[in-house]
């Protein structure tokens, strides 16, 4: 029998080695990882640690708040694993030259949390996971920031960027059609802030496909002491057959142009919505790639993956496509980018680590790009 007596305990070994060892061993392996399996690891790789002083270390990293035990319920023998954000926002703190975001596990765990808060598609999230893989000040302020605060951040950075003129006069139309609602018919009594709130958070979108009666109820119990008139009006346009505005708004309006300037702001606010929409990630996307810059944690493939985004969504000259045509052109062109993202970083195994539906759009982009030249119609 050959005896392999290890070496002494530590020996050149440098301060927390070992259990940055143990972390990215357990954020390389799918699921929960048996004691006996990080034993055998560490001794094959450093044929110096003792099989008694493990269990220290993995309860050190537990008292940390970086590893949980998973409870052995049936199991012989203790069961550990990275299992939320507090685990990786520990390990960051604690080791904060380990590069979490190279490990599926990890980026696994921030968009099942993300998912919690953002009603996003499957695309979207196969996105995200590759902002996440890439960016390394993404994924930091991902363990880090409320994801509310995030996507608002976002939405006053498209609004005082990209989009301040439309702001504006979106907010300039509502003061000034709320003012002749408020004058004009003596039963409206909703406050200023909560006709801006209402008229600016309802899906507009869905009225071009013709929901009278819905529309009618809307107005009645958000909206309540204007005439039905008014709702049935903006139902019968379809939000498209809209008479223009003076590009000077006036001080004051009429009930009988009432219609017409709130076609006007509901029209500006359905395409900031989808113009937002549709750079949303990709606003994150070119901060955290400035602030990667910044901070020197940039690399080659990042600069590669966000100049070609940056070009999937910028309008041709003289382009007169809609907004609607545009869109599709850039979803379409990310998608192949994706694609092509996964495959050359060999991240497709990874995703069916986090949740099978990720691999089945994943795999779906694939084909699709594979067989096909796409055309764009709408």
């Amino acid at each position: 029998m050959n005896n392999i007596m290890p070496k002494k305990q530590g020996g050149h070994l440098n301060i927390g080695e070992v259990k940055s060892s143990i972390l990215e061993f357990v954020l390389e392996q799918k699921g929960d990882v048996g004691e006996p399996t990080i034993r055998k690891y560490l001794f094959e790789k450093y044929d110096v640690i003792a099989q008694g002083s493990i269990n220290r270390h993995l309860h050190d990293l537990q008292k940390h708040g970086c590893i949980e035990l998973i409870p052995p319920q049936k199991r012989l023998r203790n069961y550990w694993n990275i299992e939320t954000r507090t685990n990786l926002k520990n390990i960051r703190l604690v080791f904060p030259g380990l590069r979490l975001n190279k490990y599926g596990k990890a980026i696994g765990i921030i968009i099942r949390e993300l998912e919690q808060d953002q009603n996003n598609d499957c695309f979207d999230w196969l996105k995200i996971y590759i902002y996440l893989f890439i960016s390394v000040s993404f994924f930091n302020t991902c363990i880090e920031a409320d994801t509310k605060i995030l996507y608002q951040g976002s939405w006053n950075s498209y609004t005082t960027i990209n989009d301040p003129f439309r702001h504006k006069r979106i907010n300039d139309l509502l003061k000034i059609c709320y003012i002749t609602c408020a004058k004009r018919y003596p039963d409206f009594k909703v406050s200023e802030d909560m006709f801006t709130d209402i008229v600016t958070k309802t899906p507009w979108e869905i009225f071009r496909f013709d929901h009278t009666g819905y529309l009618i109820k809307l107005f009645e119990k958000y909206l309540p002491g204007l005439p039905k008139e008014i709702p049935l009006q903006i139902s019968k346009t379809k939000l498209s057959r809209i008479e223009k505005i003076p590009e000077k708004i006036p001080d004051e309006i009429d009930d009988k142009n009432l219609v017409k300037y709130m076609l006007n702001t509901l029209q500006l606010i359905v395409e900031r919505q989808l113009d937002y929409e549709s750079l949303i990630h990709d606003l994150l996307l070119k901060h955290f790639f400035n602030h990667d810059i910044l901070i020197g944690v940039d690399s080659k493939e990042e600069h590669e993956f966000v100049k070609k985004t940056l070009e999937n969504h910028a309008l041709p000259k003289g382009s007169t496509d809609s907004p609607y045509v545009n869109l599709r052109k850039a979803t379409l062109a990310d998608a192949k980018l994706i694609s092509e993202t996964i495959i050359k970083y060999n991240q497709s195994a990874k995703l069916s680590d986090i949740y099978d539906y990720y691999d089945e759009v994943y795999q779906a982009v694939v084909k699709y790009y594979s067989n096909f030249q796409y055309e764009i119609t709408v």
